[in-house]
């Protein structure tokens, strides 16, 4: 059976106290699927990956190489991911929890890495960051944030470094989003 992803106000229309007991096997179905949510990720499957010139500027990951998994044919609106240009998208308006992370080392030394969210190509905060003293060092970086999107919202993150230029070597890196509300 399909099922059919509804927003919060209608779900709580449809399971309203239930006194009449008129709670369809579809109302849960839907309300279990629009629960789910929406979901997609990219990552880095394969060899490590090189983000070359890195500088103040930022600029966008793209060195996945994987669809690592999108949102199930129930809830194909739900969201979408591309890791050709390292962005997801929101299918649909809602609550998402995003998270990333980074193994990752440069070929300079004495450098402060910055990585940033970016939604609709605008920068967001928080803006995290780290030292690596010597470049081989293997920094890594992880977050997790929640945000309301507007459908065809997209979420990138972009990294830069505080002075000249470096190298970027991915050893892991990954997006993801799942639609939580």
């Amino acid at each position: 059976m399909t099922q059919t992803e509804r927003t919060i106000t209608e779900i709580n229309t449809a399971l309203q106290d239930n006194e009449a007991g008129d709670i369809s096997p579809e109302d849960m179905r839907d309300a279990v699927g629009s629960a789910m949510g929406g979901y997609a990720a990219v990552s880095l499957a394969g060899s490590p990956a090189v983000l070359a010139a890195v500088q103040q500027t930022p600029l966008v990951i793209t060195q996945y190489d994987t669809l690592q998994a999108q949102s199930s044919s129930e809830n194909a609106d739900g969201a979408d991911a591309d890791e050709v240009l390292g962005q997801l998208t929101a299918g649909v308006a809602g609550v998402y929890a995003i998270s990333f992370y980074a193994s990752y080392s440069l070929n300079q030394n004495n450098r402060l890495t910055s990585f940033q969210a970016f939604l609709n190509g605008i920068a967001g905060e928080p803006n995290f960051e780290r030292f690596v003293s010597t470049g081989a060092d293997v920094g890594e970086i992880a977050a997790t944030g929640i945000v309301t999107l507007a459908q065809g919202d997209t979420v990138e993150v972009r990294v830069s470094q505080d002075s000249g230029s470096a190298d970027f070597t991915f050893n892991s890196v990954g997006l993801n989003m799942h639609r939580v509300g």
